[in-house]
């Protein structure tokens, strides 16, 4: 398989004038629903190292196309947000299939290391900020270059996400309750934005100096930009250090700061407490998603199983947010 994907990869690279020998052709893991390969290529007087991430070329029910994830980051990146240099894009009716290559960016994005490894401590103090910053920048961009990509208001997905958890057959008081909580609330009269829909640790690539770039676009799509901003800040993305909001590493006002640093709508903590629920619930149906992905025997997959096991953590999460003053 390596010998012929290196064949492959030589030839739309050489499409883009990107010429040399394939080489440390490897896969990586991480992903769970796209192909990730790393590998080298050499010419006579340079070595480079570029990422080929994969998809099947079927939007599903949440995730774009892999060739559009391409699409955004050239376009943010003209913004100055960090994501990585795409240096060739290929379509699903192309020998490489529904993807792209993009250039290796050196850092890490496994949160447990980026958390507790003494080589980012430095820089996790000033991550929030680093990152509030960047999202408010892809959030600036002209949403009309993006008309690929799904329109979905917050009444819409909280709709759609209660009639997915209610086609499983798990009933769920904790959903229930906050379906109708979250149907009470105001999100924040905001102008549709490019979202991400997937902004947090295991996202983003790290190295000892901050943050390096934001990755995986597979859940973007138009809506209420603040979306973002609660995602990230969600416990489910703290990976067990619970006192720190954003992403087990920094502050609430610190990510604030970073995104009204550049945005003209000035954020408070109060406009993220119905994006942090709606975000939990969110993963919540995700988790519902890829646990039946397994069960039903469409993707045989270890990690979607344990990702199923999760549900119940979101449930205590809301309560915990809801009743418990939780944060």
């Amino acid at each position: 398989m390596t010998e012929e994907l290196s064949k492959i990869l030589a030839q739309k690279l050489d499409q883009e004038s990107v010429k040399g020998e394939i080489l440390n052709l490897e896969p990586l893991t991480g992903g769970a629903s796209k192909e990730i390969w790393k590998f080298e290529l050499r010419s006579a007087d340079s070595s480079q190292r570029y990422i080929l991430r994969r998809g099947s070329g079927i939007e599903g029910p949440l995730a774009i196309k892999t060739s559009d994830e391409a699409k955004i980051q050239k376009n943010v990146k003209k913004l100055g947000a960090c994501v990585p240099e795409i240096v060739a894009v290929s379509n699903i009716d192309e020998p490489l299939g529904d993807a792209y290559i993009m250039k290796f960016v050196e850092g890490e994005s496994i949160a447990r290391k980026i958390l507790r490894d003494e080589e980012y401590s430095t820089a996790l103090e000033g991550l929030a900020f680093e990152c509030g910053e960047s999202i408010a920048k892809i959030h600036q961009a002209d949403i009309k270059d993006f008309s690929f990509l799904p329109k979905k208001s917050a009444a819409e997905q909280i709709n759609d996400l209660y009639k997915t958890y209610v086609s499983f057959g798990q009933p769920s008081p904790v959903f229930e309750y906050t379906y109708l909580w979250l149907n009470d609330q105001d999100f924040g009269d905001l102008d549709n934005a490019l979202v991400h829909g997937d902004f947090r640790l295991g996202n983003i690539i790290v190295n000892s100096d901050g943050l390096q770039s934001i990755i995986d676009w597979e859940l973007a799509h138009i809506g209420n930009p603040l979306q973002d901003l609660g995602w990230i800040c969600g416990n489910s993305w703290r990976f067990g250090i619970t006192d720190k909001v954003v992403g087990g590493f920094g502050d609430l006002k610190d990510l604030l700061n970073g995104y009204n640093s550049v945005s003209n709508y000035q954020v408070t903590a109060d406009n993220v407490k119905a994006w942090q629920v709606f975000g939990t619930f969110r993963w919540g149906v995700i988790c519902l998603i890829q646990a039946s992905a397994h069960l039903t025997g469409s993707v045989n997959s270890v990690e979607k199983a344990a990702i199923g096991r999760r549900v119940s953590e979101t449930e205590i999460d809301i309560v915990d947010l809801l009743f418990l003053e939780g944060k």
